[in-house]
């Protein structure tokens, strides 16, 4: 569910110093990185594809390894 800014917010961001704006969460005081959309997407997409390579990488290794003890 989108969280809609209220004007004063809107008016905050514009003025932002900082890129990306970060806000805080007053109640657990963890902040958060606001990115457009299409920003977002990409960086999880290039997360993914890179979790995708260690999970190749950790299986070619371990059948590596289980070669090593095979006798030629």
């Amino acid at each position: 569910m989108p969280i809609e800014l209220t004007e004063q917010q809107q008016r905050t961001l514009d003025g932002a110093d900082e890129t990306p704006p970060r806000v805080v969460d007053p109640r657990t005081n963890r902040a958060y990185v606001l990115i457009p959309e299409g920003d977002y997407e990409d960086l999880r997409e290039l997360l993914e594809d890179d979790r995708r390579q260690r999970a190749i990488r950790k299986v070619a290794l371990r059948n590596a390894a289980g070669r090593m003890d095979e006798q030629p």
